[in-house]
């Protein structure tokens, strides 16, 4: 088995992560990451929220700007 270099998996994973968000949007399901050290929802409609946990471990969405 050859060994894959460093470019060959990015390449992979960049695929794999674009085809991973097409399949939650086509199903109607938010997906989340990070940016801007924020943890982000975004929603099929194309709408964003911040995740933010406050101190009791509450979980909150607040709007987050379109970009």
């Amino acid at each position: 088995m050859k060994r894959m270099s460093i470019s060959e998996l990015n390449e992979i994973l960049v695929k794999a992560t674009l085809s991973a968000r097409q399949e939650a949007k086509s199903n109607g399901v938010p997906i989340v990451y990070e940016e801007n050290e924020k943890m982000i929802k975004e929603y099929p409609d194309g709408r964003k929220t911040e995740i933010i946990y406050e101190k009791n471990g509450n979980k909150k969405e607040i709007d987050y700007p379109m970009s």
